[in-house]
């Protein structure tokens, strides 16, 4: 991976030094995640055309309290992609029946390398996301105030279904919808500009010691670049945790 130039190096240098001093001061738990795959596609829109690694740390303390950040290359916005979370999740029972789950918190994206788009803007962005679990089924919205930098709100709705097929199978349906002026404007020289449909059904096997291995198809409902045709996607993933 190329070396980070001063966005990338301060992102990651802040998420190591929150740990180091958060991981002391709270009790909660600790999580790593590293996965290879095939392709990166982002609500849609394919990142990479070409294969995929990303590492994933979270700190989550005992107040339900979380940070986190994630690292993976990506050609279509610079060398590398940072992000830096931090959130708050809990679960209660609603109406005293339904046990549900709680999420919110805010997601920031810098990227390195050439962090200029197709219209000359600097690619770095937030989002305040939520969420609601309820049984198998999730759904989720993100806002963006300033989406990929191009001075426009874009927004994406979605709902998550998750069964069990197997005692170590999995399967996962995902359909998003993505819409906004800022959207629209990051979309536009990829051949689109308008509102679109993103969509993913995935299968995952768990493994032995932490590992699991995982296919999914995934697209789009518009032309975005070669996003709009269904693509095959292959991947490992290994995840170790541990109580601090």
């Amino acid at each position: 991976m190329p070396i980070f130039r001063r966005s990338g190096r301060t992102a990651l240098g802040l998420t190591l030094v929150t740990a180091a001093i958060a991981a002391p001061a709270f009790a909660g738990s600790l999580d790593l995640q590293i996965s290879v795959a095939s392709e990166e596609v982002f609500r849609g829109v394919v990142q990479n055309n070409s294969p995929t690694a990303a590492l994933r740390i979270d700190y989550r303390t005992a107040s339900r309290v979380y940070v986190g950040s994630r690292v993976l290359n990506n050609r279509s916005a610079g060398d590398a992609q940072v992000d830096l979370y931090a959130g708050y999740a809990r679960s209660l029972i609603a109406f005293d029946l339904i046990p549900v789950g709680l999420n919110g918190g805010i997601n920031v994206h810098l990227y390195t390398g050439d962090r200029r788009g197709p219209q000359g803007r600097d690619l770095d962005w937030a989002d305040a996301y939520g969420s609601l679990d309820a049984g198998p089924a999730r759904f989720s919205i993100a806002v963006a105030p300033d989406y990929f930098g191009t001075g426009a709100v874009g927004w994406r709705a979605a709902g998550r279904l998750r069964w069990p097929l197997t005692s170590d199978l999995e399967g996962t349906a995902t359909l998003g919808w993505n819409d906004g002026e800022g959207l629209r404007r990051y979309t536009a020289p990829r051949g689109s500009g308008v509102a679109h449909a993103d969509y993913s059904v995935a299968l995952t096997q768990t493994l032995p010691h932490g590992f699991a291995v995982f296919g999914e198809i995934t697209g789009a409902t518009r032309t975005l670049d070669a996003s709009a045709r269904p693509r095959l996607l292959l991947g490992i993933h290994w995840r170790w945790g541990r109580q601090v």
